[in-house]
């Protein structure tokens, strides 16, 4: 059996299309289509439907289930021999979102670079959902995710945080839609955390399309009973800043998301821990990773100063009433 061209028969199977694929991996699509055709004549059996479009046959199915279990084993066999060797070098894949990694990633990346400078780090940018499938795929070392629920999917679970969920809105904006009735409802909003019954007039930044935060920002309207008025749409978070500070909408946001920007926010922005049926509303951050996975000594200790700096990001006190009433009124 040719390895490689296994390998090269996954990565078609992968995109389905052989330009694109031969492309990727800086091969000629003659040599390309020479791997696929080997590993044929190897199994005597057609891997693909070449018309009307790229398809995998049957026997093209089995013999992909059955490259994923060798590529599988191969790194476990790698991740083994580190151990074995105690070896200071190779390569960690990590999946995460952006918004979340810039944050923590590059405290981690110093100490962990500091006792492995030779070990170099994939990292891949995805939502949890496509991390859960690179993880059940065996395409990542580990991922970060959020909410993973570990029965359903397989996968093994270590829970590394709880990241709490802030609703942040300015005195001026409160102030504009709700007179002299504001102080009261920041002080409850501060004191037993924002009900969305509470704000049903106002404007909202609404993150489209809904990741795991957005949708349980969903669960709180359809609690409140109203379909939120939509100031602005956007696939991203760090524009509530301008729109908080220039009072045009109240905007949802999390914990280490905020911890990065925060201070990009005026004195009079009030910043309320989110609740749902009167709970605050806790994101899970998961470190998750597939049962058939070997964690190295190196991906181990990556995810202890994950661990490690989940816990400080969860130290900083972030929740603030305004207190200056002056300048909050429009």
């Amino acid at each position: 059996m040719d390895i490689e061209s296994l390998y090269y028969f996954a990565e078609t199977a992968r995109d389905l299309h052989i330009t694109r694929t031969a492309q990727r991996l800086h091969l000629s699509q003659q040599t390309l289509s020479n791997h696929i055709m080997r590993l044929e004549d190897y199994y005597g059996a057609k891997l693909f439907y070449r018309y009307p479009a790229l398809q995998l046959t049957s026997a093209g199915k089995e013999v992909l289930n059955f490259a994923r279990k060798v590529y599988q084993e191969e790194r476990n066999l790698k991740a083994i021999l580190v151990d074995t060797l105690q070896s200071d070098t190779g390569e960690i894949t990590l999946s995460a979102s952006s918004p979340r990694f810039n944050y923590y990633l590059p405290n981690v990346l110093e100490k962990f670079s500091a006792k492995y400078p030779n070990v170099t780090i994939d990292l891949i940018d995805r939502t949890s959902d496509d991390s859960e499938m690179l993880v059940q795929k065996n395409q990542v070392d580990f991922a970060v995710t959020v909410d993973t629920e570990a029965q359903k999917l397989r996968v093994n679970v270590r829970a590394v945080y709880d990241d709490p969920v802030y609703f942040c809105v300015s005195d001026k904006l409160l102030y504009r839609y709700y007179g002299e009735s504001t102080e009261a409802l920041k002080e409850k909003a501060f004191s037993d955390g924002a009900d969305l019954k509470d704000f049903s007039e106002l404007p909202f930044l609404i993150v489209s399309p809904l990741g795991r935060m957005g949708r349980r920002i969903a669960q709180c309207f359809a609690y409140a009973g109203y379909e939120p008025k939509t100031y602005l749409k956007a696939g991203y978070t760090t524009i509530m800043a301008p729109l908080c500070n220039g009072a045009l909408a109240g905007c949802f946001t999390s914990h280490m998301n905020l911890a990065r920007w925060h201070y990009q926010m005026n004195d009079d922005v009030n910043i309320f821990p989110l609740c749902y049926k009167g709970q605050p509303i806790l994101l899970k951050i998961c470190v998750i990773f597939s049962k058939q996975r070997y964690l190295n000594h190196h991906c181990r200790y990556f995810i202890d100063l994950m661990e490690e700096q989940f816990s400080v990001i969860g130290g900083e006190k972030l929740a603030r009433i305004s207190t200056i009433k002056t300048e909050g009124r429009a």
